[in-house]
């Protein structure tokens, strides 16, 4: 960590795409062992599970959205505002600590649902590919497969809707005003 004349700068770092690839291969590998041991102990799978997995990633995409509206205002929002129109509280750009707040809170929110959406994704695909395989010999893996499929495409979207919101969630650079004569700090010795 660097530390400044104000100590340690916090710092949330994008997800990486080899997290998600590790964490997904770890889910994977890890419901392909327990399937192949203890499938008969296994729940029932349901659709139910991936309609909530769904919806989820609809209340992470409708926050995707609406935050980058927020901090990237339309290219007519901004003609308004510069033709001396005044922006709307909800498209112009960070306005107080407590928007600041939100704005951190939701990419925290989508850092960890990026992952643990990952980890569902793996999860779900290696019972997939356990299920298409054992589909031919046991009826209740051929009746299995398609909540494990539908599982496996919801887990993608809930991961796809987390790494948008993360994304949205970057503040972009501020333009910097020009500075006059005036405004130039003296020189120190």
């Amino acid at each position: 960590m660097s530390s400044d004349e104000h100590g340690p700068r916090p710092s949330l770092r994008p997800t990486a795409p080899s997290t998600l690839a590790v964490v997904g291969l770890a889910g994977a590998a890890l419901t392909l062992l327990l399937a192949a041991r203890y499938y008969q102990q296994f729940p029932d799978l349901s659709v139910y599970n991936s309609l909530v997995l769904f919806a989820l990633a609809a209340l992470l995409a409708w926050m995707a959205w609406t935050t980058r509206k927020t901090l990237r205002p339309s290219r007519r929002q901004t003609q308004a505002a510069s033709a001396g129109g005044l922006p709307s509280r909800a498209s112009g750009g960070l306005e107080g600590p407590e928007h600041a707040l939100q704005i951190a809170r939701f990419a925290v929110l989508a850092k960890a649902a990026a992952i643990a959406g990952a980890a569902f994704f793996g999860a779900y695909l290696g019972f997939t590919v356990w299920l298409a395989v054992q589909s031919g010999r046991l009826t209740a893996a051929a009746e299995d497969l398609t909540p494990a499929v539908l599982g496996t495409i919801a887990c993608a979207a809930l991961t796809a809707a987390a790494l948008w919101l993360e994304h949205s969630c970057r503040i972009p650079p501020q333009e910097e005003e020009p500075r006059g004569e005036d405004s130039r700090e003296p020189n120190r010795p």
